[in-house]
């Protein structure tokens, strides 16, 4: 069974403190929690301790990351929610593993993703999130210089 408190170390490296990029649409950010998912925060004062709850809560628990085996695998899945939203992240996990694509991951997506061997699912899911990066770098141009980045972080 795949560890949070392993798993969110790694995926705040990704993150990083406090940002304020205007051309961030997330806006205020703080350990990757952005103001517009939390606009009753306070971003600037959001400890780490609390960034965990939120991500434990709000990311961890709907990918039902305690119920994904393989460990890399289910960091790989709660990172990208983590960046990009639960939805997304569930939809292409769900369509790497051949699974009804409603970005909720319930039984029989996680049973897929954990019959799912990880020489398999890791490397489909990368495309499938640069792929993803793409889409959005063309649909918003400031987004472009983010891009880079984000496929750097598709493929760790």
């Amino acid at each position: 069974m795949a560890n949070f408190d392993l798993v969110i170390n790694r995926v705040l490296e990704n993150e990083g403190d406090y940002s304020n990029d205007p051309d961030d649409i997330g806006g205020e950010t703080k350990f990757g929690i952005s103001q517009l998912a939390y606009s009753d925060l306070d971003i600037r004062s959001l400890t780490l301790e609390d960034a965990k709850v939120i991500y434990k809560r709000d990311y961890w628990d709907r990918i039902k990351g305690d119920e994904i085996l393989n460990e890399y695998v289910a960091e790989s899945i709660f990172d990208f929610a983590v960046n990009v939203g639960v939805k997304t992240a569930s939809k292409l996990a769900q369509k790497v593993v051949y699974t009804e694509i409603d970005g909720v991951i319930g039984n029989k997506s996680i049973t897929n993703i954990n019959l799912t061997k990880q020489n398999v699912f890791i490397p489909s899911y990368k495309l499938e999130k640069i792929g993803y990066y793409l889409m959005i770098a063309k649909r918003r141009k400031s987004n472009e210089k983010f891009l880079i980045g984000w496929i750097k972080r598709a493929l760790r």
